[in-house]
């Protein structure tokens, strides 16, 4: 398990000759709930997939790595939140925090697990995932249950930039 920079994992994966290129998992951490989003293995639709509501780090990184079993994805890409003029803030630094933990974390349990590849785990911006996610979301609801249902969604954006931006063409 390896925190991958984007350049790496898009040469990695744009030199693969198959449509089958594997599924990715999307996660947009926050302090009291995850939102997971995964797509097909042709990497062409994003699918929000479901929430996990925080306990702890150990708790929450056994219900990703039941995921990743389930799955057999290939990578974890986490939504970064920077700052409009491309600082980091406070949930940046937990984020980045968050990721080098669970890569330690996949490391630590991958001998005992089904997964059969390394997985890469790769930070992403996503400046504009929940502020997407509530327009998309903001039909008739009371806040309450829109804010149930961003956090899937917001990271269901994040896989989808991200997989544009792996897959658009170096011209």
């Amino acid at each position: 398990m390896t925190i991958t920079e984007f350049k790496n994992f898009k040469t990695k994966i744009v030199g693969k000759k198959s449509t089958n290129l594997g599924r990715i998992i999307s996660l947009d951490v926050g302090t009291k709930r995850i939102g997971v989003a995964i797509c097909d293995d042709s990497q062409t639709i994003s699918t929000p997939k479901t929430i996990i509501n925080r306990q702890s780090n150990q708790k929450d990184f056994a219900v990703i790595l039941q995921i990743l079993q389930d799955t057999n994805a290939i990578a974890i890409v986490i939504g970064l939140p920077i700052n409009l003029d491309e600082s980091n803030s406070a949930m940046s630094e937990f984020v980045k925090r968050f990721a080098q933990n669970l890569e330690q974390f996949l490391h630590d349990n991958f001998e005992n697990s089904t997964i059969k590849n390394e997985i890469d785990i790769l930070l992403f911006d996503e400046r504009y995932s929940s502020f997407t996610a509530r327009s998309i979301n903001n039909h008739n609801l009371k806040n309450f249950k829109q804010k149930k249902f961003l956090d899937d969604v917001a990271s269901s954006l994040i896989l989808e930039h991200f997989l544009q931006n792996l897959h658009q063409s170096n011209n």
